[in-house]
């Protein structure tokens, strides 16, 4: 066979072509993808000779859960098959999730790779539903930890079992068994608390990131090292998509060869066809087997996403954060734009409402604080990528998933399995360097439906990286069968050369997250000497004094110095630009600021607030102050520069990027960087000089609040926003249980669904 994109688009040859794809289903499964492109071609071109194979397909893809009826003789085999799965099993797995099941539970540790279509996350729910003991399901994002934990607290209604996206011994009283979903930096809870839970699982999903050669490979692969340590006898389940050799795991991480197996699995239940768009907006067909396929691209007769967003399907558009921050592709993807109407459903208004209210921001243009993310999310367009807070991200792929979203523009968060499918994908950015994340992308492209029919999606890609996708798609991906923790680190991760050696000598302080080195310098004379000048500036008569008295100037400087000496060495001019903004921040978190209360205060010192309000129409030609903008640290080269270019009128601040910087800086730098070093530092002091304050600090940092009944509401994982109106109704919490009054049933049902998992009556 070859050229059979222009035999099908033509109708030539069809009986031919249909019973050597058939033949070739029949005999290996949905393996090849010209076998899928051929079946999607069908569909679109000649759709009224392809329904009548189309439950044929199925059965032969082995897709049981369509609840398919054996129709043909040629079927019977594959209905025998679904049936022995369903009496083993008691539920309809496809052959490879049967196979999935199968590997986890005869071996200690099990890796496998399977495309992102089929299925895993089914299986791992089912699992860990039937799971009598504790799991832990480790996760490289937040935006992961949220599909999980709705997926798995909407699946399982006993509230007897805690679902935690941190970890904690919560609950006691009524809690038989715990689930943590967590990322790789959460998970360094886990080890202090260790002896206290009875762990049958630990689950890496997406754990090719382990794979970069960067901090958080590095950090990932120390999470598993220090798993097997803590939980020797737990099973391990490493799952991974496109990876040709996922038995890399078990080598580069040292298990038992006898005790552990992987497997990996080509079959898909989703097809693709795949377009590329010229300069001229052209588009054409392509098939990645030019052999099979044909070697030149067909003018399609139609542009596809103008297709699919007029048919009312969804459209996601892979780029960069940069050109979502700076709005450029706003304007290059205008006509689209154009093509979505304003939203009038209730329900998609009611979340936009929402996170217009988490983050201050309003679509009023006149309005200082006008956020172009609301304005979009308006019109059905949603902007996805890794700095947007979990409770905002959490809003808005329910907003995708409830079918509200018409064009996502997203960034590189979307690569690490977050289940948010679109009917078409668009590598607007394409980096021949990362063909693992181009495979996972796309990934996104086709819907697995349980309706009896053939699931495709449709991908686009520039004309001029038309060649370099095929290239990619037909080619196998490889981990290193070697961990970061076992090779000489590069030079721009030399500063976790320390962190390195500790995680190897099982010195690395569980308790703390710090090595003995660190541990040793936070505790020395000229380190407690800071942390007794800190509390001296910071408290009166052991209360906080109030935040406009603090010499902001002095304090930060302080716990600038507690970094540095962290650190072991002076901070570049970057590092200590990054700082200062950080600790900051972290002083209005102490002091109980909201995120939304956050932005407005630095959106107010950037944009120049009080100097215009004196003066009046002419602040309009005033400035944006200099703020460095969140960079990742230690990088002892990192240079200072602000987060809006100089000569960046107040007028013109983008009160978004504020938001998206603000989140980075709470997460990335005080979340994981800076809450270990400080606690430690503080803690340290509480014990040898019995000082109160210092104590009091502590929950400070960790909370932002050192009100019992407020910690404990936020260590059953309720947000500081919800606090405020819940605190009356909290009648006894402790970590044995949270005891309600009746009169919260009297509130709205959004706010009893969020206090029901924990409600015994």
């Amino acid at each position: 066979m070859d050229n059979i994109i222009k035999k099908i688009k033509e109708g030539k040859e069809l009986e031919v072509i249909i019973k050597q794809v058939l033949q070739s289903i029949y005999e290996n499964g949905p393996v090849r993808i010209s076998d899928l492109e051929i079946l999607c071609y069908f569909k679109l071109y000649q759709n009224e000779l392809f329904s009548e194979i189309e439950h044929k397909v199925l059965k032969f893809m082995g897709l049981h859960y369509k609840n398919l009826k054996t129709q043909f003789l040629s079927e019977v085999t594959f209905g025998m098959y679904q049936k022995y799965i369903e009496d083993t099993y008691q539920i309809s797995y496809t052959p490879v999730q049967a196979k999935i099941v199968e590997g986890i539970s005869e071996n200690q540790c099990y890796s496998f790779s399977a495309p992102t279509s089929t299925g895993k996350s089914f299986v791992f729910r089912k699992i860990i539903e039937k799971s009598e003991r504790d799991v832990i399901i480790v996760v490289p994002s937040r935006a992961l930890i949220n599909e999980y934990f709705l997926s798995l607290t909407s699946a399982i209604k006993d509230r007897t079992i805690n679902i935690l996206t941190f970890v904690d011994k919560i609950n006691v009283i009524h809690a038989t068994r715990n689930i943590f979903i967590l990322t790789p930096e959460r998970c360094k809870d886990i080890f202090k608390l260790k002896n206290e839970f009875n762990v049958e699982y630990i689950l890496f999903d997406e754990a090719q990131l382990n794979n970069e050669e960067n901090a958080r490979g590095l950090y990932f692969d120390s999470i598993i090292r220090r798993s097997q340590r803590a939980f020797p006898d737990v099973k391990f389940i490493f799952a991974q998509p496109f990876i040709d050799n996922p038995e890399a795991q078990i080598e580069r991480n040292h298990f038992e060869q006898q005790n552990s197996t992987s497997e990996s699995f080509k079959i898909k239940n989703v097809g693709q066809i795949f377009y590329a768009v010229d300069k001229n907006n052209d588009y054409f067909h392509f098939g990645i087997e030019k052999s099979i396929m044909g070697s030149r691209k067909i003018k399609s007769d139609f542009d596809p996403i103008k297709r699919t967003l007029c048919k009312g399907g969804s459209v996601l558009v892979y780029t960069s954060k940069a050109k979502i921050v700076d709005q450029d592709i706003y304007r290059q993807f205008k006509k689209y734009i154009d093509i979505c109407r304003p939203i009038d459903n209730s329900e998609a208004l009611e979340i936009i409402n929402n996170i217009s209210i988490l983050i201050g921001g309003s679509d009023d243009l006149t309005d200082g604080r006008y956020s172009k993310m609301i304005h979009l999310l308006k019109l059905g367009i949603v902007i996805h990528h890794g700095s947007l807070p979990l409770n905002i991200r959490m809003l808005l792929e329910k907003f995708t998933n409830k079918g509200f979203c018409r064009i996502c523009f997203a960034t590189s968060t979307l690569e690490q399995g977050v289940n948010m499918p679109f009917d078409l994908v668009f590598l607007h950015r394409f980096d021949s360097t990362k063909p693992l994340s181009i495979k996972n992308l796309i990934g996104r492209a086709g819907r697995s439906t349980q309706d009896a029919k053939f699931d495709f999606g449709e991908v686009v890609v520039r004309l001029d990286n038309m060649s370099s996708f095929r290239q990619i798609l037909a080619s196998d991906l490889r981990l290193e069968n070697t961990s970061l923790l076992e090779k000489k680190l590069p030079e721009r991760l030399q500063d976790l050369q320390e962190f390195k050696d500790s995680i190897l000598n099982e010195t690395f302080s569980d308790e703390y997250n710090l090595t003995p080195s660190q541990l040793q310098i936070l505790r020395d004379f000229n380190s407690q000497g800071v942390v007794f000048q800190i509390l001296d500036l910071m408290f009166t008569d052991g209360n906080f004094k109030s935040l406009s008295k603090l010499d902001n100037q002095q304090i930060t400087e302080l716990f600038g110095n507690l970094y540095k000496f962290h650190l072991k060495r002076e901070l570049s001019k970057g590092e200590a630009a990054v700082i200062n903004s950080a600790i900051q921040i972290m002083l209005w978190k102490i002091y109980g600021k909201t995120f939304k209360d956050i932005c407005f205060y630095r959106y107010a010192y950037i944009s120049q607030m009080k100097k215009r309000e004196r003066l009046g129409k002419t602040s309009s030609e005033l400035y944006a102050q200099f703020t460095m903008p969140y960079v990742e640290i230690p990088n002892s080269r990192l240079e200072a520069f602000p987060l809006f270019e100089k000569g960046t009128k107040v007028i013109d601040i983008d009160y978004d990027r504020i938001v998206f910087d603000t989140y980075d800086y709470l997460d990335k730098i005080i979340g994981f960087r800076l809450i270990d070093i400080f606690v430690a530092a503080f803690d340290y002091y509480a014990k040898i000089k019995n000082d109160e304050r210092a104590a009091k600090m502590i929950n400070y940092i960790k909370y932002g609040t050192n009100n019992p009944k407020e910690i404990w509401l936020l260590r059953y994982g309720f947000d500081f926003d919800d606090i405020e109106w819940l605190l009356p109704y909290v009648d006894k919490i402790d970590e044995n249980e949270i005891v309600f009054k009746k009169t919260v049933l009297e509130e709205t049902v959004e706010k009893v669904n969020i206090i029901n998992r924990f409600y015994f009556d």
